[in-house]
């Protein structure tokens, strides 16, 4: 099974992130959990989710509380309060725009660090940071084909009545699993 925490402030994305990876989780038969946690703040509060999907159809998922994670992204400093809830060798993939790099990290963990926004400024997508980092931990630990992440994140926005930003979104798609 494999746990991941996204997290930031409201307005990041970060739910959606991990909505996105879930979805298509599903999409690919696999069992798949995605708890949210907010603040009453729309914007500019914490935001965080949790996702496990299984290995397989057979695997179950007992509870989707954080518990154990293989990976957080912290897409802000606050963000790695989180690191608490990480196991042993954890990976910590942080926005570089938002969280110092000499923060003290735990010697086992395996942290990058990922300009996301400039990422997605590149592709003329500035709001679609989110869609970059979800891309970027798919391809990071290899859940889906590059294409079928694409078409299950486009079904996700048909879904939400919202396909007319399918061509902005795959193109942060892709920027995101050109980093890996």
């Amino acid at each position: 099974m494999k746990e991941i925490i996204f997290a930031g402030f409201g307005g990041q994305g970060v739910l959606t992130s991990g909505l996105v990876i879930a979805y298509t989780a599903a999409r690919a038969g696999l069992n798949a959990t995605w708890m949210p946690a907010y603040g009453p703040t729309m914007r500019g509060g914490k935001a965080n989710c949790v996702i496990k999907i299984s290995d397989d159809e057979n695997e179950t998922i007992g509870s989707p509380i954080m518990e154990n994670a293989d990976c957080l992204v912290a897409m802000n400093e606050p963000s790695l309060d989180y690191i608490s809830f990480c196991k042993k060798g954890a990976s910590i993939i942080c926005n570089a725009a938002a969280v110092p790099k000499d923060h003290k990290f735990p010697e086992d963990a395996e942290v990058t660090f990922v300009d996301f926004p400039e990422v997605a400024r590149k592709v003329n997508n500035e709001k679609g940071m989110n869609i970059v980092a979800a891309a970027y931990i798919i391809k990071k630990y290899n859940m889906f084909s590059d294409d079928f992440a694409i078409e299950s994140m486009c079904k996700f926005w048909e879904e939400k009545g919202k396909a007319n930003f399918n061509e902005l979104n795959t193109a942060a798609m892709k920027a995101g699993f050109e980093l890996v």
